[in-house]
């Protein structure tokens, strides 16, 4: 394996996307910074996007916090077995009649399947860090053992400036002990406490402010929208007036 494949599942205007979740407005208007741009090749010649890339282990929910992110089933998810096995986008085209300019949204395969997949898809992956201008990392709320990830995550982002890119998903806070049975979905006393312990824990291991850290549930659709305006404030640097 000496390249990463990319599928692009879907091609949208910015605006149906800000349709589906309207926490995504600040797309609206604006274009990527030409300076700053990722140069992706396409079939109609070069494109200057803005890159968001999802990485985590297999089945800590990558995909499916992403398709409830857009508000579609845009990238292909299995509850019992990892099925990306190649990177999945979804590309939405910003409204600018200078050339072809789009945010990007990716899902990159899990790690923590077999080592020997996960040494050629650091490698590789490493690559894709070094265009994204986001990653986001997923972890899970009821995770105790975080071995595979902190051995992945210091190969992954070894210099200060790989690790500005980051922002930690906690996804299944609903998961997280005690449980709570309600059936409208609601963190209880207890859980908010380990939540926070939870937080505090997760920063000390990673290295990683908690501010940006963000903990969600997307079967539950717990704080996307606050997610949605974290990616935000980490793009629109990146991002100029059209």
């Amino acid at each position: 394996m000496s390249r990463l494949r990319c599928s692009v599942n879907v091609t949208r205007d910015v605006l149906e996307l800000v349709h589906k979740r309207k926490a995504f407005a600040f797309l609206i208007d604006r274009q990527p910074l030409l300076s700053t741009a990722s140069i992706w090749q396409r079939d109609n010649g070069d494109s200057h996007d803005v890159q968001v890339i999802a990485i985590g282990k297999t089945g800590y929910g990558k995909s499916t916090t992403l398709n409830q992110l857009v508000g579609e089933e845009v990238f292909e998810t299995n509850d019992i077995h990892g099925c990306t096995r190649a990177m999945q986008s979804a590309e939405y085209r910003f409204q600018t009649a200078k050339g072809q300019c789009y945010f990007s949204l990716a899902d990159l395969p899990g790690i923590g399947e077999k080592p020997e997949l996960d040494k050629q898809y650091i490698t590789l992956y490493r690559q894709a860090i070094q265009k994204a201008h986001l990653v986001i990392y997923f972890l899970r709320a009821d995770q105790r053992d975080y071995s595979i990830d902190l051995l992945a995550f210091s190969e992954l982002f070894k210099t200060s400036s790989e690790r500005r890119k980051v922002i930690l998903v906690i996804n299944a806070v609903d998961k997280i002990e005690p449980l709570n049975r309600c059936l409208s979905f609601e963190l209880s006393w207890e859980q908010v406490q380990s939540l926070e312990l939870k937080l505090t824990q997760v920063s000390a291991k990673f290295d990683v402010p908690e501010d940006r850290i963000v903990a969600v549930s997307a079967i539950e659709q717990f704080n996307l929208d606050k997610l949605t305006h974290k990616i935000a404030e980490h793009l629109l640097p990146f991002l100029q007036i059209a």
